[in-house]
């Protein structure tokens, strides 16, 4: 896993481009504006404007003074979120290993309680996971992802045999093997400020794109789980870069806050995840659901983008 990968881009209902191509994008028009260039910022091209201008570091820390409110904004963004990826990574494993234990002792009710559990975890790592294919593929991967006649694995392989029927015990120790694999991988993310808000943005859309349209537990019929876990993530991201943003942009930091606000409790007001079935959420509400989504990943990657001098570092990785 290294910084060259690269994740579909916060942009509204669009073709997708890579993250390392909008940071290009945001650096460009930072450049048109009288600010950097498409390499990022630099300790001699400092922004023009914004609070402490002077703060000019690609990783919100390395240059300027350290007891500036943005710079230790900046690093406590980065740090809150580090501990964010490793405590979902930890509870995604902590939940495969009660899922085996499960399986073990016969007990299929609490192993359907600790897959949803499960995928619930791996949706807030999702997109920090997507650009390895092979990794992915190992832990969450579709029926419809293989060909006729062969066999998936991970997490909806587990879902299949729990609701259906399969080679549960088999499928639950692939998954268990795979899962601290994973874990490992993501203890190394490193993000800046505004990589971080591009994760929360890419969370919003793939909920938009394919959550919404398309239920990813075509068994279970449980598709509102991978909903509101991502949806919780990107709030979860929003909210350590959000004293920084609020240094920034208050009134935007405040819309987006307002925003996310107002889809959490739409999709609280669906039902519990784990036991609303995908049949209830009707075509209109699926679609006002989608509506507001959208809006606010487009007025959270307005802000992101206003993030650049105070964090660019890395893409996920």
């Amino acid at each position: 896993m290294t910084t060259s990968r690269t994740l579909p881009a916060p942009t509204r209902r669009v073709p997708r481009a890579g993250a390392a191509a909008t940071l290009a994008v945001l650096a460009a028009l930072g450049a048109a504006c009288g600010g950097t260039g498409a390499t990022g910022p630099t300790a001699t091209s400092a922004p023009t404007n914004g609070p402490e201008a002077g703060v000019t570091s690609r990783y919100g820390s390395d240059v300027g003074s350290p007891s500036t409110p943005t710079t230790g904004a900046a690093q406590a963004a980065s740090h809150a979120y580090t501990a964010q990826v490793q405590a979902s990574a930890s509870a995604f494993v902590a939940s495969v290993t009660a899922l085996q234990a499960d399986v073990a002792r016969n007990d299929g009710t609490s192993a359907r309680i600790d897959e949803l559990a499960a995928q619930g975890h791996y949706d807030a790592l999702r997109v920090l996971e997507s650009g390895n294919s092979i990794n992915a593929s190992t832990l969450d991967q579709l029926d419809s992802d293989v060909p006729p006649g062969q066999s998936f694995g991970g997490l909806h392989a587990v879902e299949r045999d729990l609701w259906v029927g399969g080679p549960l015990a088999a499928d639950v120790a692939a998954l268990a093997g795979q899962a601290p694999v994973a874990q490992f991988l993501l203890s190394r993310e490193r993000l800046g400020p505004e990589a971080i808000g591009l994760t929360a943005v890419d969370q919003l859309n793939w909920v938009v794109d394919t959550a919404l349209p398309h239920s990813q537990e075509l068994v279970s019929h449980l598709g509102l789980v991978d909903v509101a876990a991502t949806l919780a993530a990107a709030q979860q991201a929003f909210g350590d870069i959000q004293p920084l943003a609020h240094l920034v942009d208050p009134t935007l930091t405040t819309s987006v806050a307002g925003q996310l606000a107002t889809l959490a409790a739409g999709v609280g007001a669906l039902g519990p995840p784990t036991t609303t079935p995908d049949t209830s959420v009707s075509p209109s509400a699926r679609l006002a659901l989608s509506q507001d989504l959208d809006a606010t990943a487009t007025t959270l990657a307005r802000l992101t983008a206003e993030l650049a001098p105070y964090g660019t570092a890395g893409a996920p990785s």
